[in-house]
């Protein structure tokens, strides 16, 4: 503990008070806030955490009080006032924007505003947090940190990737555990329930790259310049940074390889086939054959270009962490396991703090550690005590994100008034409300379909299920075997561009015909349509089927970003 506390910047003498929650009373964590002195975020080493336990609904209520208090207990030391307390108006608006996208519609402001009920505001929570509403406005959330999207690469299939990202929202698997599910993520990249292998195809070719993105996201740490030089403004050396990345130096997303000496040689036979055929081999293998394989290594040779004098070019180094007790790998494991558990561990110095400072900043608008990604060790928080207070909070509620969330959009902190000034260049806000946001782009879109789209937060998005199918249906197959079904995939795309160009002359006979002709053009469309919708859902395997109501809903479509 007294690690924990110093690492954070908050006096020993705290400890008592921190070390009891949630049982202490709020308003008792105040006076030990006033006095904490600013203070540099190092790495804790061998802090010991202890077990996490699920918070009772009373515990979970004494933790909004618990924030309110430690923000307060900021706001008197620095000799500020918190603002207005949010109406109920405003706050319907609020909760609906920052917890499902979008405004209310005028039959949900009607049912909440006219509920006589102390706890409204409690239940709007309730009802809002792990609605359809609320996976599609997460989902947005971890679409950006994973910079997933429905092609990878602009070459592999993504959809896959996106659904487990959507199905583990809908689970409300925790945090923790879909961090390590990516990070260990192997094997076809299409099979069903394997999608989290997309975290490793969303960089093939590039580790050093993944390993980069890796540490920023999760570990809140940017370590990309390591990669050439040492880092010029942090601690991390070259070596450090591919000491860390031999871990997954063996993992390796990509096309399989011709499985005998038969499918070598029709590979080779393919050179001389026309491109159609080609073309479509090429996407049968880089969807079918995609899987993510490991070579069991836990060595990593340095580049030749290495230039300093602990190591010399070309050597190779074992894996070791950037900080913290690096984990053992034994003999003929998988590293990646090893690196995945030590990365998700409550344990490491920065995983869980990263988390609930990202989740503070997506709800009160800016972060108590500002860039969220890139901490080091005489980084800041805004608020030693509070910042302490949330990485606790995070590890007790097991990494559940919903019960996160719903602790701080219950407290008095949260449920007041945007900030109306600007803090000075480089001084914490203090947090006397929420910071003032301009609507996204995806909170704007969803807010004008709830104008014109009943239960628009039911209506479903792509799914992956044709991806699926096809895998299903092929990734036993020989190489001669997907040949033929590449050679029938050409023609039936060839009868499709014939197709599309009979609909594109019919349309425009029928935009230049007097009614009556157009009319009667028109009835021929409707057939040569429904043939076009068949062939395109037969032939195309990276076109990706609608979901059931997709085509009552203009909210998403093949990008992936509905629910």
């Amino acid at each position: 503990m007294r690690l924990i506390l110093t690492w954070l910047g908050i006096p020993v003498a705290a400890a008592g008070l921190l070390a009891a929650w949630p049982m202490t009373s709020p308003s008792a964590l105040a006076p030990s806030v006033t006095t904490a002195p600013a203070a540099s975020i190092a790495a804790r080493t061998d802090a010991t955490v202890a077990a996490p336990v699920a918070l009772t609904a009373d515990e979970l209520t004494k933790a909004s009080a618990t924030i309110t208090a430690l923000v307060d207990a900021d706001l008197t030391a620095r000799k500020l006032r918190p603002d207005a307390a949010l109406t109920d108006e405003q706050f319907l608006r609020r909760v609906f924007l920052d917890l499902i996208g979008r405004i209310p519609t005028i039959d949900e402001a009607t049912a909440f505003l006219s509920d006589p009920a102390a706890d409204r505001r409690a239940k709007m929570v309730d009802r809002l947090i792990g609605s359809a509403g609320w996976n599609s406005h997460q989902f947005t959330w971890w679409a950006d940190l994973l910079r997933a999207q429905t092609r990878l690469q602009d070459r592999y299939p993504g959809q896959a990737y996106l659904d487990w990202i959507k199905d583990s929202l809908r689970a409300n698997k925790a945090y923790d555990a879909m961090v390590r599910e990516m990070l260990s993520a192997s094997g076809a990249a299409l099979a069903r329930g394997n999608g989290a292998t997309g975290f490793y195809v969303r960089d093939a070719g590039m580790a050093l790259d993944n390993l980069s993105t890796t540490a920023q996201a999760f570990l809140g740490t940017s370590i990309g310049c390591a990669q050439c030089h040492n880092h010029p403004y942090d601690k991390w050396t070259r070596h450090d940074y591919f000491a860390m990345a031999a871990f997954t130096n063996g993992t390796e997303a990509k096309r399989g390889e011709p499985r005998d000496k038969e499918e070598r040689e029709v590979m080779r036979s393919v050179k001389d086939a026309p491109p159609e055929v080609r073309n479509a081999l090429r996407q049968l293998g880089e969807s079918v054959r995609l899987e993510v394989t490991d070579k069991q290594s836990v060595m990593i040779p340095l580049p030749a270009d290495y230039q300093y004098q602990d190591a010399k070019p070309g050597q190779k180094i074992g894996a070791h962490t950037l900080f913290g007790e690096s984990p053992t790998v034994a003999a003929g494991a998988n590293p990646r396991f090893s690196y995945a558990a030590w990365l998700t561990s409550p344990e490491n110095p920065r995983f869980t703090t990263v988390i609930a400072n990202r989740m503070w900043k997506k709800l009160m608008g800016v972060g108590l550690i500002e860039p969220v990604d890139q901490l080091k060790d005489d980084t800041v928080a805004a608020n030693p005590a509070l910042m302490e207070f949330l990485t606790r909070l995070m590890i007790s509620v097991k990494y559940d994100l919903r019960a996160f969330q719903r602790v701080v959009v219950l407290s008095n902190a949260y449920q007041r008034i945007a900030m109306t000034s600007e803090p000075a260049m480089g001084e914490p806000t203090g947090f006397p409300g929420p910071r003032l946001r301009r609507l996204t782009a995806e909170q704007l879109w969803d807010s004008v379909l709830t104008l014109t789209v009943p239960d628009v937060d039911t209506r479903t998005g792509a799914t992956a299920e044709g991806l699926f199918q096809l895998y299903d249906d092929n990734y036993d197959k020989s190489a001669a075997e997907l040949l033929k079904v590449a050679e029938d995939l050409a023609d039936k795309r060839t009868e499709l561009k014939a197709l599309r160009t009979q609909i594109d002359d019919l349309n425009k006979r029928a935009n230049a015909a007097t009614p009556a002709d157009a009319k009667a053009l028109r009835e021929q469309l409707k057939p040569l349509q429904e043939t076009r919708r068949d062939l395109e859902a037969e032939v195309e395997p990276m076109r990706y089927k609608q979901g059931p109501n997709a085509k009552k809903s203009a909210k998403v479509g093949a990008d992936g970003k509905g629910v």
